[in-house]
């Protein structure tokens, strides 16, 4: 309750505050009736079409294995029965290790993201801790001959994250094999046999260093020493060869797929004429073949490449969709997949690489059909003009069209978080009520900053070039008064995170045009934000959005935090928050919304005092959902 206490004291608000001493939830200019009200059908909205997702092959290559939960199934056939593989009693992660014999998963307390590494033995069932609490553990990787993994810490300095290596075996310590490696490093690969891996620790999303790792001696060598800053992606050793593939930025605007010699340290690119990121890369155990997919305005391709020649082609009559879990089997004969639409949640595919046949896998060939007509994702593009160049901009954005054609609809914006990241269309119940039940057409745009479209693009909005992703709102409300079935009069705008800032700021500049916002976990006072995020966050995190010990970026932060422009606010705001947050210290949300209520803003504040960054347990995550419907409801559609 302690907690509970110190908020109040520094709210000092004069409003309706509703709350208990057991509850979880602490809410701020919400009346009860509301906070209690639900809404039908919001979780009815879910895509029957959800196959358990693909998580490799067996031992010998021959069958899938699934995620069930508390088994792992395999199919040996798309259309045979699926089979229980093993069964235990936790819900398996995603860190299977290769063996299946073993796996691996984390735990926080509430949100606050200081997680704790177990390892659970399959035929045992049981399972014991391999990191200590109260620190953050996390990312761990298995050795391709499962017995040992690495894992991120900053359990030696809270400020920094270090890469350990630890053997499963109880006579053997661990060893702190990379230090200061990075809260976004990453490890690529691991061959046992070699003793080496390849790792990359992350300056930036534009500026990463790529690394190979002797994990006896922890010698570090870097490959490609270079000036210039490159992005790396993905990087995996080629067996049998003393070679690796490599995904980076460093010839081209995208991540291209290269051949690199590690003994002649030379590049050979081999996707040069594909101008768009690859996103996923897999190579089969005998270095004969490898799969890749790239990621082409929001949406997959599958290539396959063989390794002997590094000729590829593309797979022919690919579905409308995006790929995940991209996989070979050992002989480089198949590849698997699950693959995501707007339109339904989770199919499974394998591709035939000797066939060239691609099938989805069913249980006993029965393909389910969803009883709902759920709306598809179009994608399009608008016009930004940068005011600064006079430079034109297509920003990429797609849109969930409402079925009413008796008059224009009202419409949500939906801004990422990030801001280096792309939304995708893939499959949202919420977006599909919103559309279905209440008739709001939704728009998810990619404003500069957005990965995916090339890292100049990514750029755009680095530094004192902020506020050019806001200029990308405004865009769109000016594309949205030229649809003749859109409702320029009823926008809402939605984000969480650096998108909660975004839709601040947006109503910071267009609150006029904008009639209702809704901020998750977002950012109001760049300075106070820096400030409080997690240690081992903040350098990063300086390098996307401006180092604030700096005077002439500090008053530029200064100027365009929403706290310092909440005058020009006029719009009812929805703010949710997680006291637990590491990311967005909940005093952004708590500042934002003492400004708007001393103004005289309607504004709704709600706390969670069991979540972090975002809200995940689901009777919290349902209640979520429940106020953003009346929110709309009454400032929307004005119910």
């Amino acid at each position: 309750m302690k907690y509970f206490f110190v908020i109040a004291q520094c709210l000092l608000l004069s409003t309706t505050v509703s709350f208990s001493q057991e509850s979880n939830i602490i809410s701020y200019g919400i009346s009860d009736s509301i906070l209690s009200k639900e809404h039908l059908n919001i979780d009815v909205y879910r895509s029957k079409i959800n196959f358990p997702p693909f998580i490799g092959w067996n031992s010998n290559g021959k069958k899938m294995l699934f995620n069930g939960g508390k088994v792992i199934y395999s199919m040996r056939k798309n259309n045979s029965e699926i089979r229980e593989y093993k069964t235990f009693n936790h819900n398996l992660s995603s860190y299977l290790s290769p063996n299946e014999k073993q796996f691996l998963y984390i735990e926080d307390t509430d949100g606050n993201e200081d997680y704790q590494i177990f390892l659970y033995d399959i035929a045992k069932n049981r399972n014991k801790a391999l990191s200590p609490k109260g620190f953050k553990s996390y990312d761990p990787y298995w050795s391709s001959n499962s017995k040992q993994i690495t894992y991120k810490s900053n359990k030696r300095n809270p400020a920094e994250i270090d890469l350990y290596t630890k053997p499963l075996s109880t006579s053997k310590n661990e060893q702190l094999i990379f230090k200061n490696f990075s809260d976004d490093g990453q490890v690529y690969d691991w061959n046992s046999e070699k003793k080496l891996l390849l790792a990359v620790k992350v300056i930036s999303e534009n500026d990463k260093l790529l690394y190979l790792i002797n994990d006896q001696s922890g010698e570090i060598e870097q490959i490609n020493p270079n000036k210039r800053n490159i992005a790396y992606s993905d990087a995996r050793f080629i067996p049998n060869t003393n070679a690796c593939l490599i995904v980076s930025d460093e010839f081209s605007e995208f991540l291209q797929l290269h051949y690199y010699d590690l003994k002649q340290k030379e590049f050979k690119t081999i996707t040069t004429h594909i101008p768009w990121d690859i996103e996923h890369l897999t190579i089969d155990v005998q270095g004969e073949n490898a799969a890749f997919s790239i990621n082409e305005n929001g949406f997959s391709k599958l290539y396959i490449l063989n390794l002997k020649t590094l000729k590829y082609y593309k797979v022919k009559d690919f579905p409308v969709g995006i790929l995940q879990n991209l996989s070979i089997n050992k002989q480089g004969t198949k590849v698997g997949f699950n693959f995501y639409n707007s339109t339904f949640y989770r199919k499974v595919f394998c591709y035939d690489v000797k066939k060239n046949i691609l099938k989805q896998y069913a249980r006993k060939g029965k393909i389910p059909e969803d009883s709902i007509r759920f709306i598809e994702a179009e994608p399009f593009t608008f016009t930004s003009i940068d005011s600064t160049t006079n430079r034109a901009y297509d920003i990429p954005a797609y849109i969930y069209k409402s079925k009413s054609n008796t008059k224009p609809s009202p419409v949500l914006i939906d801004i990422h978080g990030g801001p280096e990241y792309q939304i995708r269309p893939k499959f949202n119940g919420f977006y599909q009520y919103l559309v279905n039940e209440l008739g709001i057409t939704i728009i998810i745009p990619n404003i500069r900053g957005s990965n995916g479209y090339g890292k100049s693009y990514m750029k755009q909005d680095d530094g004192k070039n902020r506020m050019n992703a806001i200029k990308d709102i405004g865009a769109l409300l000016d594309w949205i008064e030229k649809q003749t079935n859109l409702d320029k009069a009823n926008i809402a705008v939605f984000g969480e995170s650096y998108g909660g800032y975004a839709v601040l700021a947006s109503l910071t500049e267009y609150s006029n045009r904008i009639k209702c916002g809704i901020d998750v976990v977002g950012i109001s006072n760049w300075l106070t934000y820096l400030e409080n995020t997690s240690d081992y966050r903040r350098d990063l995190r300086r390098v996307e959005f401006g180092d604030e010990r700096k005077e002439g970026m500090r008053n530029y932060l200064e100027e365009i935090s929403p706290i310092n422009n909440v005058d020009k606010i006029l719009s009812p705001v929805l703010i949710f928050q997680g006291l637990n947050d590491p990311r967005v210290n909940y005093k952004e949300s708590e500042q934002i919304y003492r400004a708007l209520n001393t103004q005289g803003n309607e504004a709704w504040y709600i706390l969670a005092k069991d979540e972090g960054h975002g809200f995940n347990k689901y009777k919290n995550f349902m209640l979520q959902k429940q106020l953003i419907v009346s929110f709309l409801k009454k400032h929307l559609l004005l119910q």
